[in-house]
């Protein structure tokens, strides 16, 4: 359910033509294998000291350390960085990590040094004419022919099934929808089609967290023990305690997930992991490193944050997201179990090579990623949480947006990414199960938001981002 960013920052373009292209390329080449080397050895000093005046000025030392060390050193080796194209001096590569693709993109200055590093998901280059996906854009308003523009090159590139888009902009609603809701039936999915939202559910493990705190229940600084089995040993690293706010913002020092997960079900693999699973785990459990100074994205420590708030509160999971959340924002549409009516809305998922996968259930860990969810719902929650009618949910809301560890260019809040994407700084989380992808971005500042919501497991982080900076600009 990890989700990878644009972790690198953009300078000023410089402008080529002909000739000057092609030297450009063979500098931008030269610059890439340097890149890559100092990259394989994790070398963070190495790869900063390439970098030109503009680059420098934009970027610090001590930014750009953290930034490679919590983001990028963890892809991995890079195995391959293919060159694509140069356009306007800068270069793109394909480059495959050990657990990723990215698109990095580079350009130096007229001393030879980096003026542009960028990683961003990758996106293949179409050559040819592309078969559009069916889809109910009318293509009447310069925002649907927008829409259409980054939509249908993703859908034919990424043979993605179906797509439903949400838009919130200037208080009105908009929506999207592309493909079929089962490949073959040549239904367009519509904004009350369900699709898992995976991770996007810890954003509202972030809320009830906060809420929870702001009615005295719990402290961000009470040690995770206090709401523990008495017989479950004191976790720790050396003499500092785990903390509550260490399992809200990846910072814990424990493992993505437990050693003892080993599914028995591949194809659904947190069902059968409940809580005498984590509990037995929670004996012998390690932290890896003193809590709160490096982040590492963690769902153990999540569906653990989920399991105390369920204590505090002394109700289920979905109980708490629909008392507190949903009911409070009209939504109608959202929660963790289906009814009878939702398999009919429910749309099918795929892998990526486009083989059926089955819905993910969860147990123990359910408020790492369990929620389902339309476009329509989670508009409604995007603008809960721009501006919340209920004072006390609002205080809470406010609360779980707010900074609490700076992991370079990137930010955590209370389960909230915090992140400028080039234009302002925005809120956002994405979601990734066995066959659905989704992403979820507010502006607090312009009040615009975007839900993406997809059934193959192919990242659709680049349609958010494309459609939102358009609404934004």
């Amino acid at each position: 359910m990890k989700k990878i960013f644009i972790v690198i920052a953009v300078m000023g373009l410089i402008s080529c033509t002909g000739n000057a292209q092609d030297t450009q390329k063979e500098k931008n080449d030269a610059m890439k294998d340097k890149v890559v080397q100092f990259f394989n050895a994790k070398n963070a000093d190495g790869l900063y000291s390439l970098a030109g005046a503009s680059f420098r000025k934009q970027l610090s030392a001590d930014k750009f350390k953290a930034v490679a060390e919590n983001n990028l050193f963890p892809l991995g080796e890079i195995k391959s960085a293919e060159f694509e194209k140069i356009d306007n001096g800068i270069s793109k590569y394909k480059t495959t990590f050990d657990v990723a693709i990215l698109s990095l993109y580079i350009s130096v200055d007229s001393a030879g040094l980096l003026e542009v590093l960028l990683f961003q998901p990758y996106k293949k280059e179409i050559k040819g004419d592309i078969i559009k996906s069916k889809t109910d854009n009318t293509l009447a308003t310069e925002l649907d022919k927008k829409v259409e523009a980054v939509v249908q090159p993703f859908m034919f590139e990424s043979k993605t099934v179906a797509l439903s888009i949400g838009i919130l902009k200037d208080g009105k609603t908009y929506f999207y929808n592309y493909g079929e809701t089962k490949k073959g039936n040549e239904q367009i999915p519509s904004s009350k089609n369900l699709y898992e939202i995976g991770s996007i559910t810890k954003t509202f493990t972030g809320i009830l967290l906060a809420k929870a705190v702001t009615e005295n229940k719990i402290r961000l600084n009470d040690p995770v023990n206090k709401f523990l089995p008495k017989n479950t040993p004191t976790l720790k690293f050396g003499n500092d305690t785990l903390k509550i706010v260490h399992l809200s913002n990846h910072t814990s020092g424990l493992p993505p997930l437990p050693d003892n997960f080993g599914s028995t079900d591949l194809v659904n693999p947190y069902m059968d992991y409940d809580e005498k699973k984590l509990f037995a785990y929670l004996k012998h459990a390690s932290i890896s490193r003193k809590s709160g100074e490096k982040w590492e994205y963690c769902n153990l420590g999540v569906g653990l944050l989920g399991y105390i708030l369920q204590q505090v509160n002394k109700m289920p999971f979905e109980k708490m997201v629909t008392d507190f959340i949903t009911s409070k924002a009209g939504m109608t549409d959202t929660r963790e179990f289906l009814v009878k009516k939702d398999s009919v809305l429910f749309v099918q998922g795929y892998d990526e090579s486009i083989s059926t996968q089955s819905q993910w259930d969860f147990k123990a860990l359910t408020a790492a990623g369990s929620l389902r969810s339309n476009t329509e719902d989670m508009l409604k929650y995007a603008a809960l949480n721009l501006n919340a009618a209920d004072s006390k949910l609002k205080l809470a809301i406010e609360l779980s947006h707010r900074e609490t560890f700076d992991a370079g260019q990137q930010k955590i809040a209370l389960n909230w990414f915090i992140q400028n994407w080039g234009w302002g700084p925005l809120l956002f989380h994405g979601g990734a199960t066995g066959g659905y992808r989704s992403l979820l971005a507010v502006n607090p500042n312009t009040k615009n938001a975007i839900i993406v919501l997809s059934n193959t497991a192919v990242s659709n982080d680049a349609v958010g981002v494309a459609i939102l900076k358009y609404i934004d600009k």
